[in-house]
């Protein structure tokens, strides 16, 4: 995704605070003579991390329209329909269509947004169902142990911020958030039955990233991958979109077990005796210009420095 963006403001007095607030959050009413606020707004079309600084009282009326997870400082009360709490006691979601009231009083809220589409169409993948639809049935996280590993996941995110800029960056932090999330709040449906699914798709990840590895040096495809491990392709991109830490999809996996093991070979080699050309040939890239962009993408180097140093 190319609509990246980290964006700060910041509003200092209640004039700017109210008209900045109510462009960005609905109805707000700011309950007092003093006030400011400020958000850190990092993320993509497809989610956002946000921290907001609250140096007032106010009473925030908002229609969600998108998933939102929060957890904050003492002083966050919320209430969504029938249900209620604070942020700095258990972290809480709102869900799209649903009419969040917010009573913000001098607190530091931490907030992660999902888009519905792409968080739909992650936990398809995730469990392997492309006829589900996101809905929890809860506003709170499941135990206290999971609300404990979300709250961790999101402490790391927020260590990731420097380096979102870059997208392979940005999606392992998206993919982070978005297992930890699902696992933590309670997603409408049977748990078993997705975690099983959760635990296929993981098996056939782990299993054709192996088999990829075994025989990068043949004339392999993806449709072999997915066939040595008894699925079908599309099962197997399914499998690596669900769990994929350092390819997306497999064929860019196969491409990176390729350039690492050249990268071996120029290493171990004698330059008197062999060439750059000749190591590539040997791992399956035919076009001398491709192979070196896709190494000095890996390794920041030209090949050639690899093998004459």
């Amino acid at each position: 995704m190319n609509d990246f963006f980290d964006t700060s403001v910041r509003a200092a007095n209640i004039a700017e605070t109210q008209a900045w607030l109510q462009q960005q959050y609905g109805r707000i009413d700011v309950q007092a003579e003093q006030a400011s606020i400020a958000e850190h707004a990092v993320g993509d079309s497809a989610f956002s991390i946000r921290r907001l600084t609250w140096a007032c009282r106010a009473e925030v009326i908002y229609e969600a329209d998108r998933f939102y997870f929060a957890t904050s400082t003492p002083g966050y009360a919320w209430t969504v329909g029938s249900e209620s709490g604070d942020y700095s006691v258990d972290p809480g979601l709102v869900q799209p269509g649903q009419e969040f009231v917010g009573h913000p009083r001098d607190t530091l809220l931490h907030v992660v947004a999902f888009d519905v589409a792409w968080l739909t169409e992650s936990a398809r993948a995730i469990y392997g169902d492309d006829s589900l639809n996101v809905r929890f049935s809860g506003a709170e996280p499941v135990s206290r142990r999971m609300r404990d590993y979300w709250l961790a996941t999101v402490r790391w995110a927020q260590t990731q911020l420097p380096v979102m800029a870059e997208p392979l960056a940005r999606a392992h932090v998206r993919r982070s958030l978005i297992s930890a999330t699902l696992e933590a709040f309670p997603l409408a449906g049977d748990p078993r039955e997705r975690r099983a699914s959760a635990l296929e798709q993981a098996s056939i990840y782990t299993s054709a990233m192996a088999w990829i590895d075994d025989h990068a040096s043949l004339a392999i495809t993806v449709d072999d991958a997915a066939r040595a491990v008894g699925t079908s392709t599309l099962g197997l991109r399914r499998a690596f979109a669900a769990n994929g830490q350092l390819a997306d999809n497999p064929e860019e996996y196969l491409a990176a077990a390729r350039v690492s093991a050249a990268h071996a070979d120029l290493i171990d080699a004698d330059p008197t005796c062999v060439t750059v050309d000749e190591v590539a040939t040997r791992w399956g890239f035919l076009d001398r210009a491709a192979f070196v962009a896709a190494y000095r993408a890996a390794y920041g180097t030209a090949p050639e420095t690899t093998l004459d140093r």
